[in-house]
């Protein structure tokens, strides 16, 4: 099973392969802030890739809409709609728990 690492916090856990970033923080009691339900439309859940953007799913087309809407910097993916297959360390501008 992959494991997911939220930093500053260091919360670590093992999710299944595929799970969502943000499905993975709201298991891990990591609050990742988003308007738009998981939609992918409002840019508020971005995190930061410190290490193993490899074993993430590949940009999607609604993904890369949406980076370049909100002006995402070439480490930040949106968390509602990055499936996490393998090991993984992120970064979450401000984790609540």
């Amino acid at each position: 099973m992959p494991r997911v690492r939220f930093m500053p916090s260091e919360e670590s856990r093992e999710v299944r392969d595929g799970s969502s970033i943000a499905a993975a923080a709201r298991r891990s009691g990591i609050r990742i802030e988003q308007s738009c339900d998981g939609e992918g439309t409002c840019g508020e859940c971005r995190v930061r890739i410190l290490d193993g953007s490899a074993n993430l799913s590949p940009v999607s087309q609604l993904e890369r809409m949406l980076m370049d809407e909100k002006e995402f910097s070439r480490d930040e993916r949106a968390a509602c709609l990055t499936r996490i297959r393998g090991d993984v360390i992120l970064e979450v501008s401000e984790p609540c728990r």
